[in-house]
């Protein structure tokens, strides 16, 4: 079931020019801004009705130049270029994930999670570019039309992790893009802001410190069959 949500002041903004779009009363905007993630609110159509401040550094703070606007077009999405009807009506938006996650949340009535790349035109540059997005669509309801919150998250420096990464044999040491070589610890910092606490497994203590008894109910070292 979705959830529905009423407001006595205020209603969805009017097609035809910019509104207040949601009654969105101060402590709820606090709380919609502060999310660290892009979260567009849009129709069935992936029309934007609103996003927050998140949201505005994809989508430009005048949320005026976006209402209204289909997702892929204020995404700057290669293929909402290539009809003139704009995203959602090329011969490749059949298989837009973001498109098809808003739908089937709106079908189904529950959130739909889902990765995709996405080619973007970087209009300064000139140029195109691909972003990997973590795709969330959770449906909901509001004045008697049925929503969804659209949660983008950018995870493509994090797929770029998951590729084979060039590692020392001897020292562990990683080699980054440049050539350098760099410590786990130093590598994992850079990229994804993650900090290390060190400890000593449970083989290593038994090869270096022979000594030091482990806690009785220690699971015993896996046998090596071969």
């Amino acid at each position: 079931m979705l959830q529905e949500y009423h407001s006595e002041e205020t209603a969805l903004g009017d097609t035809e020019g910019f509104a207040e779009t949601l009654a969105l009363d101060k402590y709820f905007r606090i709380l919609f801004d502060a999310v660290p993630s892009p979260v567009l609110i849009v129709d069935d159509d992936v029309r934007i009705l609103d996003y927050n401040i998140a949201g505005a550094e994809l989508l430009g703070q005048d949320r005026r130049l976006q209402y209204m606007k289909r997702g892929g077009e204020a995404l700057h999405c290669v293929h909402s270029y290539e009809s003139s009807e704009g995203c959602g009506r090329s011969e490749y938006c059949g298989d837009c994930i973001i498109r098809n996650s808003v739908s089937q949340s709106l079908r189904d009535g529950k959130v739909c999670r889902r990765r995709t790349m996405m080619q973007l035109v970087d209009d300064q540059a000139k140029s195109r570019k691909e972003a990997m997005l973590l795709v969330t669509a959770s449906p909901f309801r509001y004045e008697e039309k049925n929503l969804v919150l659209l949660v983008l998250d950018d995870i493509s420096e994090l797929m770029q992790l998951q590729k084979i990464l060039p590692i020392c044999s001897y020292c562990r040491k990683i080699r980054n893009d440049e050539n350098y070589w760099k410590s786990v610890e130093e590598y994992f910092l850079t990229h994804q802001n993650l900090l290390f606490s060190h400890s000593i497994c449970e083989p290593c203590m038994r090869e270096h410190f022979p000594g030091v008894s482990l806690p009785e109910n220690h699971p015993p070292p896996p046998s090596r069959k071969r």
